[in-house]
């Protein structure tokens, strides 16, 4: 997904705000303040998708971090970079001058789960793929999060369990499925259900 980041910047212009040009190289420096702040953390959102699905370009690049560790990594991050332009939404905080989302591993239970199910790919701690369908999964059913972001993340989470359907491990994602909130293994099981018999999906 670097590889697509930047042909899709030489192609189209950067179109992000962000002050700097997030190359590998430089994502890999937020990666070493991580392990500087012995932070623990995660790489989830459509870079950790394009490991499982394709890759696509997006300028994001969204970690799940130890949320006791948060302040840390951020000054840790201010003296790598300078102004991170940040801005604290509550449950993540979005370093807009380096295209980076810190989330807060505190802020929900499936998070802090996360971080207890990762695997090493390359350079990048990812959860299991069960995670990051149930991750989506919170997302497309978020009252807050805008509609159109929803259907991205309907088709995010039909794509990584069609393309890892026959790995998965149904019992965790139903377990992780019923920390979104309480009963939502029920409509979990029943979405899972459809792209079983490839019916449409919604939520």
């Amino acid at each position: 997904s670097m590889a697509v980041l930047a042909t899709h910047r030489a192609l189209f212009g950067r179109r992000t705000l962000a002050r700097w040009d997030m190359n590998e190289q430089q994502i890999l420096k937020v990666v070493a303040t991580f392990t500087r702040c012995d932070a623990a953390w995660g790489l989830v959102g459509a870079h950790a998708i394009g490991l499982i699905t394709e890759p696509r370009a997006t300028a994001d690049f969204d970690f799940i971090v130890e949320g006791t560790k948060i302040a840390a990594v951020i000054a840790a991050l201010r003296t790598e970079f300078g102004d991170l332009d940040a801005n604290d939404i509550g449950a993540a905080v979005q370093l807009r001058a380096i295209d980076v989302d810190l989330i807060r591993s505190t802020n929900h239970a499936l998070f802090q789960r996360a971080l207890t199910e990762l695997r090493t790919v390359g350079d990048w701690r990812v959860p299991r793929t069960e995670v990051l369908i149930a991750l989506k999964f919170l997302a497309a059913v978020s009252p807050w999060r805008d509609r159109n972001k929803r259907r991205a993340d309907i088709a995010d989470l039909g794509g990584m369990f069609q393309a890892a359907a026959a790995e998965l491990d149904r019992a965790l994602m139903t377990e992780l499925a019923s920390l979104v909130y309480p009963g939502a293994e029920r409509e979990f099981g029943e979405l899972i259900g459809k792209l079983e018999r490839g019916e449409p999906i919604a939520i």
